[in-house]
């Protein structure tokens, strides 16, 4: 299993790419977002966010029943608000840090992901990086959770219900609602980048279009060999996974 430390960084500046040939940048445009792409739809992080939120979950109703039996005035009621008030913080608490530590890698390895497919298309590399079922297992539950958490939501808030009932069923639901639609944004990121790697092209040469990878942009020229050797600066094992 890769760590974040070891994933691809984001690609050189144009100035200081070591390509001199598309093939060298479609081989390392590949092996980098395969990389990227295995960590960024693992199915072990899709159980840690759906684990932390049934956590969260826990801890929001043991802290709305809390408060519940602080104000009901009684010596046992105010014990029992107390434990409940700790059970829910050691709940929320570390959930909470956990789903904001994964949603800040996620933001970079996704940025870095959107970097590399902006290099260069090529649908023939896309098997190389392709995550396949990955995507889904992310979108199917994401889905199935974001509507459970509009169901809760909506009939916390058309139901005739108590307060402590109302606080517990709306809370979940956003919750459920949150967690789906962070699950949901990840996949149709990933069905974007792999719908551009599909897409046509728009230009080139066939369209009498500026060739985008001359010397003088600093890019890469598909249209003539390299006649300039193979690049000592390219590192063949870049992206081992």
């Amino acid at each position: 299993m890769t760590s974040p430390n070891e994933l691809p960084s984001p690609p050189p500046a144009p100035d200081e790419r070591p390509w001199n040939d598309r093939a060298g940048l479609l081989d390392e445009r590949a092996r980098a977002m395969g990389a990227l792409a295995r960590w960024y739809l693992a199915p072990h992080r899709a159980l840690l966010l759906w684990l932390s939120t049934l956590v969260f979950a826990l801890g929001w109703t043991l802290a709305v029943s809390g408060f519940q039996f602080l104000v009901q005035g009684e010596i046992i009621e105010h014990i029992l608000g107390v434990i409940f008030l700790g059970l829910a913080l050691g709940a929320t608490v570390p959930s909470s840090l956990g789903v904001i530590s994964g949603i800040r890698r996620d933001v970079f390895v996704g940025a870095c992901l959107r970097d590399w497919a902006e290099l260069e298309r090529d649908p023939r590399t896309l098997p190389h990086w392709r995550v396949s079922g990955g995507a889904l297992l992310w979108l199917g539950p994401s889905i199935v959770l974001a509507c459970l958490g509009l169901v809760l939501g909506g009939s916390a808030v058309f139901s005739d219900i108590d307060t402590e009932s109302f606080g517990t069923v709306a809370g979940i639901g956003i919750v459920f609602a949150a967690a789906g639609a962070l699950g949901m944004a990840k996949a149709i990121d990933y069905y974007r980048l792999v719908s551009r790697e599909l897409a046509p092209e728009t230009g080139g040469p066939e369209t009498g279009s500026p060739d985008t990878g001359g010397p003088d942009s600093g890019g890469l020229d598909s249209g003539v060999p390299d006649t300039s050797g193979p690049n000592p600066g390219y590192d063949d094992d870049f992206c081992s996974d």
